[in-house]
């Protein structure tokens, strides 16, 4: 039993982060891949990344992202 949800617990904790990678990699894929948005757009850190997401030309595609959300993705892309 102990063992049942160990395993349950793992793919619970597993399958959280692959659904946080998706979110943004759905759409965001090859020459758009976010790493790359934010190295031509000189987006350093998670304040311009939200500033980027909350007050750019494409802020209505990015209103169903929390601030959580785009914190997350700022961990994955290493940004201050």
């Amino acid at each position: 039993m102990r063992k049942l949800l160990a395993v349950l617990g793992l793919v619970a904790f597993v399958g959280t982060g692959v659904a946080m990678a998706g979110k943004c990699d759905s759409c965001h894929k090859g020459d758009k891949a976010l790493d790359k948005l934010t190295k031509a757009k000189g987006i350093d850190s998670c304040e311009k990344l939200l500033d980027a997401l909350r007050k750019g030309p494409k802020a209505g595609l990015h209103k169903k992202f929390t601030d959580d959300d785009v914190k997350a993705e700022c961990k994955v892309l290493n940004l201050k």
